[in-house]
């Protein structure tokens, strides 16, 4: 009998193995501490003595969502003598933007203009050989969001954004409207894939389990925004030997979309195409005597 618990115990541990279009200038801050694989868990649980044993039976699923809307994110900033003149500039400059997106399609309602900072800013006056420092004038930084629907939508804005001395775009947020519908989906699909290795387990091994309860329900959400790397790539020569003084070029860096590897998953809905999506994963553990 004990024989027979622990191999019902050690068959129903899965092993997996995971690898570890739009982004925005927010591809140069520091990534952000999210795990960019598959969710996994304990497959054993401690159990009080004298229990009986259990087994557990995982899923984990991907689901691979377009976005039903697109948020960019475009920043403004300008500066002047006084924090008047530094103000106006800037609200003209947004003005003039929001009539260019306006007159490509997009609501009013769609836009919202958010103020971010109002600065001072510092300059030296040089007398002799001292270095002064002396209030030169004032910064005002407001940021222009944009929600719209048509991805192509956005070449026609950064078009705008540059007639209107705008050429910082910050970030593109992905949009999904029914979170809800999707976690439920994601649940449905982990399910069946419980269902069907229970199922599995039973003809080939003959182990009957009893379900119990369910053990962890961790959902994720993977982001376009999140899922960009990149990479510097060239060869150089040696100077360092002549004693020289070297001046290196400028190295160019580049980014690339790199989403969830689909080997690690039971089951993937939607398979991935060209275009970066929204990323869903549901881990799903089930526990049995």
């Amino acid at each position: 009998m004990k024989l027979l618990c622990l191999f019902a115990a050690i068959v129903f541990i899965p092993q997996f193995v995971l690898r570890a279009q739009v982004a925005g200038n927010i591809v140069y801050g520091a990534p952000k501490a999210q795990s960019t694989v598959a969710a996994t868990g304990e497959l054993f649980a401690t159990e009080p003595k004298g229990s009986r044993p259990v087994s557990f039976v995982e899923a984990n699923v991907l689901l691979n969502l377009k976005a039903d809307a697109y948020q960019a994110v475009f920043a403004l900033a300008q500066e002047g003598p006084t924090l008047q003149d530094g103000n106006e500039k800037l609200t003209a400059q947004a003005r003039d933007f929001i009539a260019a997106l306006e007159a490509l399609g997009v609501q009013r309602s769609d836009i919202f203009v958010d103020f971010i900072s109002q600065n001072r800013v510092y300059d030296f006056n040089v007398v002799d050989n001292v270095a002064r420092e002396k209030l030169s004038g004032f910064e005002v930084k407001k940021n222009v969001i944009v929600r719209y629907h048509d991805a192509a939508l956005l070449d026609k804005m950064l078009a705008a954004a540059a007639k209107s001395a705008i050429f910082d775009l910050v970030k593109v947020d992905y949009v999904v409207s029914d979170m809800p519908a999707a976690r439920a989906r994601l649940r449905e699909e982990a399910s069946r894939v419980i269902e069907q290795k229970e199922a599995s387990y039973k003809r080939l091994f003959g182990v009957k389990i009893r379900r119990a309860s369910v053990c962890q329900e961790k959902y994720s959400a993977f982001f376009p925004s999140d899922m960009y790397k990149s990479y510097t790539a060239y060869e150089s020569g040696g100077a360092d030997n002549y004693n020289l003084r070297v001046v290196r070029n400028r190295k160019t860096s580049t980014s690339y979309y790199s989403p969830l590897d689909p080997s690690g998953f039971d089951a993937v809905i939607n398979p991935a195409g060209v275009e970066p999506v929204v990323q869903l994963t549901l881990y799903l553990k089930v526990r049995y005597r």
